[in-house]
Parts: C-alpha cells; structure tokens; sequence
C-alpha cells in the first residue's frame, strides 16, 4: 500500500466526527530540514512530497505538493491539534498562517448550502469607543445563515464592522460523495462526510484562489527592469498597493502604534514619522523579517512591497484590516479588488 492510500485509510471521512487540515505558508529552500526542526518526530514516507509527524496527542500528515502552502491532514482533535501548529508558526520566520479575505469565505463553491456562519469583528484599538459599532460577534446557524450577515451589512452604520470569520458548508458531487466543510479565515478546515477526495478536492480550489490573491500582490510589487546592453540603465515598474476605507481613521497615531506593536494578528514593528498628509512606517514583517513601508492617511493606506518579497504579508495585513478596523474595505487596483473578492469556486 502507497503512503497516500495509507494516508486515505487513515483519515477516511466519516458522518460522526471530523478530519483537520491545517494550510501553512512555509518559506524555505530545504522543506525537509524545516519539517525537522520542529518539535516533533517526523518522518519520509515512499512519496518523496509526503511525511508524518507524530507529537504526543497523535500524528499530522504532511503534504508538500504545493512547494509554498502545506497541508497538515490530522484526525486529531483542533485542541489537540492545533496548539502544537500554533507555538510553531508564532516562533518562526519561515511558517505563516494563510489568512482568508472574508468574501473568500462568502464565497467558497458553487451550489452549496451554508448551513452555520461567524462573524468576529474586533475594533477595539483601531476603532474609535464612539462608532457605531466597536466589536461584533455573531454566529448563525440555519438555512438562510449569511443573509442575516447581507442584511446587517447593508446597514451603511453597520457595514465596515461586518465581516466574516468562519463558515459551514455542505455539499455534493455525483463522482465523489457527499461533504460537510468548517473553514475560518486562518485556514483551518474541518470535514465529515463520505469522501476524503472531495475535501481535499475543496481544500486545493480554496488554496489556489488564495495563492492567486498572493502572487498578484507580489506583481504588483515595486521593482526595477534592467535594459538590455551595456551601461542601458533600467525602467522602474509596480506601484503601491492602495486601501480605501469605508469610515474614517478617527486617530491616526492610535492606528499606527496598534499596527506597528509587534503584537498578533498583524506582526509588525515599525518606527511612524507625521507628515502632512498622514503617517508614514517603516515596518520589518515579523514573518519573514523583510522591510515594509507604508503611508496612511484618514481614509487610505499605500503598502510598498518590494520585488521578491513575501505578498502573504499583505493578504495577512487585508484580512486582519477587515476583522479590527474596516470590512467594506476595497482595493484601487480592479484586479487585485477582484482577488480579494474571490470569484466563486465551481462545483
């Protein structure tokens, strides 16, 4: 029996309880090394993308088939789970969460049910006491869970203090079975149903929308061309990613520190300067150590991420902007407007 079918009977999915995958961003040139580094027993299986790791409560599988988003398989509990993956994406540089735009958990396949929704907003810090709404957690369940969500959000007092966290799905294919998906924002899936297949079917369609919103951040990043021919010079290209908010930033040094204080989500340490039109940070990105700037002004941030650096630091920085400062929140540019967006996956 091959190590992926070993792998298939071991997490086979059943209707009573509920196989994890955890998605993590890796950044390193030996992922083997890495993998070993962390505090547990891991091992090579005969597929050379695909190892086990056993800590105490049980064992994680390990698949690299996507050489940047990880998938650790578990049929552990997430108690059990998911602290171990916690202390290791906090302590390291080389290990991030993926970090889901809310319409991406909106908008997760074509034709299924949602069957239970979360909303957390947490603006305490970067939203002022006296807005409308300064914290809102919610959570539907029932056939008609988001609407509560489209109605809320329709409220324009309401809507940058709307976004969503996680979601339940269900849903079907004729060649495969039947599926029942949890998914939050951090990429954390939970499944049951009668087909392993599908769930990993759902996870690759969710990561590679991702891993779109991810590659184009880092087109879009400021770098030089240099021209052919001796002593030709080079051509500047890429600009700044630019944020527009729906409501004001009430205190712009508030909103700086809070970015800038080290602490998660955001995992930023800058140093702010005033200038006449706002702030201005430079910032090192605690994930990967990489220098960042940005410009923030009342209702605008410009992020300036350089060539070959990680564009997760931004997808990180959208998703946690949503969920403490502002979820009608939108992109200048249309095509990163529209990978934020995500269009739906296809059933």
């Amino acid at each position: 029996m091959s190590s992926r079918m070993r792998m298939s009977h071991d997490l086979a999915l059943k209707t009573s309880a509920s196989m994890k995958t955890y998605v993590i961003e890796a950044h390193t040139t030996e992922p083997e090394a890495l993998l070993r580094s962390l505090d547990a027993r891991v091992e090579a299986t005969d597929d050379a993308l695909l190892y086990t790791a056993r800590i105490d409560d049980g064992k994680f599988w390990i698949d690299q088939i996507d050489d940047r988003f990880w998938r650790f398989h578990t049929d552990m509990t997430n108690t059990q789970a998911f602290g171990p993956l916690k202390e290791w994406v906090s302590s390291r540089r080389d290990l991030d969460w993926m970090w889901l735009p809310s319409a991406h958990l909106r908008r997760m396949w074509d034709g299924a049910r949602s069957r239970r929704i979360r909303a957390d907003f947490r603006g305490i810090g970067l939203v002022a006491p006296n807005a409308a709404a300064q914290d809102v957690r919610l959570g539907v369940r029932g056939a008609d869970a988001e609407q509560l969500l489209d109605d809320l959000a329709a409220l324009p007092r309401y809507e940058s203090a709307v976004t969503c966290d996680a979601v339940e799905l269900e849903f079907s294919d004729p060649n495969f079975g039947y599926v029942r998906e949890g998914v939050d924002r951090r990429g954390r899936f939970a499944a049951s149903g009668d087909s392993l297949e599908l769930h990993l079917t759902f996870v690759n369609r969710v990561v590679d929308r991702y891993r779109n919103l991810v590659t184009l951040c880092e087109q879009k990043a400021l770098r030089w061309n240099r021209l052919s021919g001796e002593d030709s010079g080079a051509t500047f290209a890429g600009g700044p990613i630019l944020i527009h908010f729906s409501r004001e930033i009430d205190d712009l040094d508030m909103f700086a520190d809070e970015l800038t204080s080290c602490r998660e989500p955001f995992r930023l340490w800058g140093d702010v300067t005033t200038t006449r039109h706002g702030r201005e940070i430079a910032a090192v990105d605690l994930h990967v150590g990489q220098p960042l700037q940005f410009d923030i002004g009342k209702r605008w941030m410009r992020i300036y991420l350089r060539e070959g650096y990680c564009g997760n630091t931004v997808a990180r920085l959208i998703s946690n902007l949503q969920h403490r400062f502002d979820g009608a929140l939108r992109l200048a540019d249309p095509e990163l407007e529209r990978a934020i967006q995500g269009p739906l996956a296809v059933g």
